[in-house]
């Protein structure tokens, strides 16, 4: 096929970084306690609510009927319009705001102003999706130096994965824009995970248990391409290629 192949490597793990999932997107979780919804820290609000708009709409809902729901805004500040117009958003898919945690005091104002339960407290923990969560990831946004995203399922970036971003998935992991960062597919030890980016320029590949490091120089070919495990090998071929070899 003439399809390049990446040399295996020995390399320790990259370094923990406290930020994960929760500081790079919008998201939700459900727990024992009911369903939560989690705004991440620096992103300009105008890309939250596009976000969590994308999540709504794209997403399979795994509640049914009318579903009480607790904001974890973190110290995001959130005004009464801000609150309503989120408030009417959420109830179009079935969803009833019932509780907000916040580090910020103008939010927590605003919250009970309009009769909402209120937590406030310091800067809080954030809570990574329950393990147990293998539906699909659908994010769209920019993953950026300096965040992970974990995911127990497969992963669906409609965007960038920039230097310094990682993605760490028990399934596949599909990047609808360039690969710079880091990927780990399969990471729940699937060979038969798949990395499948528009453009596969990344610092660092994982396949179950395999690693590998892009060779260095050369232009990069202008076609989708995907990375997959054979005979405990990473190889990279064009999406054409690999589909031609899997008939």
């Amino acid at each position: 096929m003439g399809s390049p192949v990446l040399n295996p490597r020995l390399l320790p793990p990259p370094s923990t970084h406290p930020q994960n999932v929760a500081l790079g997107t919008v998201y939700f979780r459900s727990d024992s306690h009911g369903l939560h919804l989690h705004f991440p820290a620096g992103m300009d609000w105008e890309e939250v609510w596009e976000n969590l708009v994308w999540q709504l709409r794209s997403r399979k809902p795994f509640w049914a009927g009318v579903t009480p729901l607790t904001l974890w805004s973190q110290d995001r500040e959130l005004d009464l319009p801000t609150l309503q117009a989120l408030s009417v958003l959420l109830s179009q898919y079935q969803l009833q705001l019932q509780r907000v945690q916040t580090t910020v005091r103008s939010t927590a104002i605003a919250a009970a102003t309009l009769g909402y339960s209120v937590e406030q407290s310091s800067p809080l923990p954030v809570i990574a999706p329950p393990p147990a969560d293998t539906a699909p990831l659908y994010l769209r946004s920019t993953v950026r130096s300096g965040t992970a995203v974990r995911h127990n399922g497969s992963v669906f970036l409609l965007g960038d994965l920039n230097p310094g971003g990682e993605i760490i998935a028990g399934g596949d992991v599909w990047v609808w824009g360039r690969l710079r960062g880091l990927v780990h597919a399969g990471a729940n030890g699937d060979p038969k995970a798949l990395i499948l980016a528009l453009q596969l320029d990344p610092t660092q590949l994982r396949i179950a248990d395999q690693v590998a490091r892009p060779p260095e120089g050369g232009a990069l070919p202008n076609t989708p391409e995907v990375a997959y495990l054979q005979d405990d090998v990473i190889c990279i071929a064009s999406v054409q290629d690999f589909l031609r070899r899997e008939v």
